[in-house]
């Protein structure tokens, strides 16, 4: 019989849950996305600055006179730094407030709001020990000053409470246990007793989010509140209430305060047992493809470090997660709004512990994080005056303990004059004559490929599979797909493989590799093969 062209190609996504042989989505991938349906690997990273003085458990980004405003939050207090329109940065400055204590527990919640009094724009700064536990009651401090300024934030000895702060301009809100949410006098950031300012208990379980939400006229500004277990809308109706708050529901649960994050005027969430969205009601998204392997691999005693991002380049939504027994964020579960799938990748190796879209730049900023010593040469972004040998460990004398790093930039890890290529792979779903339209018990030979990719450098294929569901997978050896083919032979990739569950793995591992997957065609025929095969080990 002679060969037929078959196009190598899954459905979007990377399916997780049950078992590789009954899904047509892809099985396995690392640093890819979907775009169109088809594979592609994720964009590069940088180090933009880095920090000592613990983790970074909050971020924010605010844009004023041509200059990005990152501040960031750590145990040992608050740090600010900037970015031109290139992304250049520059150093640190420490904005501390006087007397904050550090506390390696604490979680740091950032607003941005006008001041009517300073003529300028506020940065919010609200501390409290939550990130141990997300229902802790006990109260924390809110601090303000000049988004643009260097100086140490200032108290606003007004407001204590155990939530956080949002800005519902020209409103402040800042929230906690019990149900409690306390307003500041409309336009003064410091003035929470004034004409307008009040408080409120909106419901029994502790608020622990606080987010902008669009509202008709007359009920402008609105918000919304998520507690333990209900979410809450306000509206503005003025007199003397000032806001009225309804419950929207009052049975739904959130997995962290920073899981909650926007996408296009609709609210996305973890709950405790399923991702969750408002769009006017509350409902359920759907996700079949990773929801068990989500919540059966996440360190729930770290729950309060789950965050979520957005790349609206990409129509994506990141929940970065620990997985296992790993105590900081190791892994991100991805929905695609755009494409409607989801999929997951293994984070950089520095971890990630918080992140944001800065609206400037098309990507985010993320926060990593490094321990104080490590082996062999995994650090490279210190300077060398940082660093001493000690046989196979390379101590940091002054201890780096937060990376700053621009994601969705080049195709490489950059940090100073360090490049390195960051890995990237995805594998088919099982092919297979035993479950095509006319089932055959037969197995299947691969003479050779046609890749089809936008592609920089060279990658790699290899053949996996097995000879039933049970059986122990047999992998082929690396072949090579040229990114400049030099003979016709290059242009094709030749192999002599069979099997009658077969899935394909491809790889691109290089300094510069990028790709964006095409319309692949193998060439196949049906082959003898046996139904048993090597044990599963």
């Amino acid at each position: 019989m002679p060969l037929q062209p078959m196009i190598v190609r899954s459905e979007a996504g990377i399916k997780r849950d049950g078992t590789k042989f009954e899904g047509n989505n892809y099985v396995d991938g690392q640093w890819v996305r979907f775009q169109r349906g088809l594979p592609r690997k994720i964009g590069g990273y940088r180090l933009l600055t880095q920090g000592s003085g613990g983790l970074a458990r909050g971020i924010h980004t605010h844009n004023h006179d041509g200059l990005t405003y990152v501040h960031i939050g750590n145990s040992a207090g608050v740090y600010r730094f900037t970015l031109n329109n290139n992304a250049v940065p520059t150093p640190l400055v420490d904005r501390t407030p006087a007397g904050y204590i550090s506390d390696e527990d604490v979680v740091w919640t950032f607003d941005a709001s006008y001041d009517t009094t300073a003529g300028d724009v506020m940065v919010l700064a609200h501390v409290a020990k939550n990130l141990l536990d997300i229902a802790n009651d006990e109260n924390g401090a809110l601090y303000y000053g000049f988004d643009n300024g260097t100086t140490p934030l200032q108290l606003i000895p007004a407001v204590t409470v155990s939530g956080g702060v949002v800005a519902l301009e020209p409103y402040i809100f800042a929230y906690g246990s019990n149900g409690f949410v306390q307003w500041s006098r409309p336009g003064f950031v410091a003035d929470w007793s004034g004409s307008g300012s009040g408080n409120a208990r909106i419901t029994s379980q502790k608020i622990v989010k606080g987010l902008p939400l669009r509202a008709g006229a007359g009920n402008a500004p609105a918000g919304l509140f998520w507690s333990l277990n209900s979410l809450i809308r306000a509206s503005f109706v003025g007199g003397a209430p000032v806001f009225q708050f309804d419950t929207i529901s009052s049975q739904t649960s959130i997995l962290s305060s920073q899981s909650v994050i926007e996408y296009d005027g609709i609210y996305f969430w973890c709950g405790v047992d399923r991702f969750l969205m408002f769009n006017g009601v509350v409902r359920e998204v759907p996700n079949s493809l990773n929801l068990n392997w989500f919540y059966e691999n996440l360190n729930f005693n770290e729950r309060e470090k789950v965050f979520a991002v957005k790349i609206p380049r990409w129509g994506e939504i990141w929940w970065c997660f620990p997985f296992g027994n790993a105590t900081e964020c190791t892994h991100a579960v991805i929905y695609n709004v755009r494409e409607n799938t989801w999929y997951d990748t293994v984070l950089p190796s520095e971890g990630r512990t918080v992140g944001q879209y800065a609206q400037v730049f098309s990507s985010p900023i993320m926060v990593g994080n490094l321990d104080t010593t490590e082996v062999g040469n995994r650090i490279t972004e210190a300077s060398d005056n940082r660093i001493t040998e000690d046989g196979n460990n390379r101590v940091i004398n002054d201890p780096i303990y937060f990376t700053v790093w621009q994601h969705e930039f080049g195709a490489n890890r950059i940090a100073g004059t360090s490049v390195s290529p960051v890995r990237s792979y995805f594998e088919t779903a099982d092919i297979s004559l035993i479950a095509s339209q006319q089932p055959q018990n037969m197995a299947m030979r691969v003479e050779f490929i046609e890749p089809d990719f936008v592609q920089s450098e060279n990658m790699t294929v290899r053949i996996t599979g097995r000879a039933n569901a049970k059986a122990g997978e047999v992998t082929s050896d690396p072949q090579t797909i040229y990114a400049t083919p030099s003979t016709p032979q290059e242009q094709l990739v030749y192999f002599r493989e069979i099997r009658r569950e077969m899935r394909f793995i491809f790889e691109s591992n290089t300094l510069n590799g990028d790709y964006q997957m095409g319309q692949v065609v193998a060439h196949v025929e049906p082959a003898t093969g046996t139904v048993l095969g090597e044990v599963a080990s």
